[in-house]
């Protein structure tokens, strides 16, 4: 944790505070990690703003990483997201109450994985938008790779529907889908390509830390809201020692 904050601190801009929502309700999402370079642009703004510490997420944010960069993205209900360096995307709809989820993603470049939290006794709607399909997701851990307008997706576990072409598709777990464009079908193979079974590796590694966070998340109320307040304290508090040694050196 120590090594990932470092990048942003050495930052020489302003503290951003981000609490809870506006309602006052418990944040349904944050940035939990990053690394390197890692820009928000907030909800109504135009402005690229880099990240200086963990940082809730609202309907309307867009997250881009930069070479080497990568963040990660932690939501109430245990859903764990990883976007890669030169990744960009919006979230369009972050809404999860007592009996309802309702998430939606424009994932607009670059590579992501996705480990959507199965929910019990919930009504869930989540999706993910890329330029040549939609991805309907139902408690499902996958990764999805653009080149261009073209998508790549591999399942790791549980079912995805990708809608493209008109048609939609139902990928089984192990199996991926390649859309090379708009309009056009998916098309699968049951077998991992080399990328794939590479980003296998990745999530697999990933999946005790996604799985630790969720049991953090089922034991402590408003686990999010709290992370984010002490992270940016922490920021607070470094930024008030640096302008005290620059006030003593005048």
């Amino acid at each position: 944790m120590k090594n990932i904050f470092a990048a942003f601190i050495a930052l020489g801009f302003f503290t951003q505070v981000y609490g809870a929502q506006a309602d006052g309700a418990p944040a349904t999402a944050c940035v939990y990690q990053y690394k390197g370079e890692v820009l928000l642009i907030e909800p109504g703004y135009e402005t690229w703003l880099p990240l200086r510490s963990a940082v809730t997420l609202r309907e309307g944010a867009r997250l881009k990483t930069g070479p080497g960069a990568w963040c990660r993205i932690l939501a109430a209900d245990g859903t764990f997201i990883n976007l890669y360096e030169n990744s960009e995307t919006l979230v369009e709809r972050l809404r999860l109450e007592k009996d309802n989820r309702d998430y939606g993603f424009n994932f607009i470049k670059g590579r992501i994985l996705w480990m959507a939290a199965r929910l019990k006794h919930k009504a869930s709607k989540f999706e993910v938008r890329t330029p040549s399909a939609v991805c309907a997701v139902r408690g499902t851990d996958f990764t999805i790779d653009l080149a261009s307008a073209a998508a790549e997706i591999g399942l790791f576990e549980g079912q995805l529907d990708v809608k493209s072409g008109g048609k939609e598709t139902v990928l089984a777990a192990g199996s991926e889908a390649v859309v090379s464009g708009p309009g056009a079908e998916a098309a699968v193979s049951a077998h991992f390509s080399g990328l794939m079974q590479a980003e296998q590796r990745r999530y697999l590694k990933l999946k005790k830390r996604a799985e630790d966070l969720r049991r953090k998340l089922e034991t402590r109320e408003n686990f999010i809201d709290d992370f984010v307040r002490i992270q940016q304290q922490k920021l607070q508090d470094f930024d008030n020692r640096r302008r005290e040694k620059l006030n003593k050196r005048k």
